[in-house]
């Protein structure tokens, strides 16, 4: 005879608090992996490619999301997270989703 109730639904599971960065992880994909350089610009011998705003800029003017790996120029650049603006704004969500 057995003694488990087959058609029961087993509750959830709760994540544990603190996993932000886990489920960042597991929701931006990774377009470059870390230390991957930027594109180069066809149209010039020393300047690369913005991965979010595609326009050209030096090397020393763009900086690589340590989430996604895109490179990004000032203008899509989040220093509050040290991210790209895309990352900065799934960050966002994910703060406010975890704040209800």
């Amino acid at each position: 005879m057995l003694k488990k109730n087959w058609f029961r639904k087993e509750p959830p599971k709760s994540k544990p608090e603190g996993d932000l960065f886990r489920d960042l992880k597991d929701v931006i994909p990774v377009i470059r992996k870390q230390g991957e350089p930027p594109t180069k610009d066809p149209g010039s011998f020393s300047r690369y490619i913005c991965d979010l705003c595609s326009t050209p800029h030096a090397i020393s003017e763009l900086r690589q999301c340590v989430l996604c790996g895109r490179w990004g120029c000032e203008n899509c650049w989040k220093d509050e997270f040290y991210t790209c603006k895309s990352c900065a704004g799934i960050i966002k969500i994910h703060g406010i989703r975890g704040k209800e």
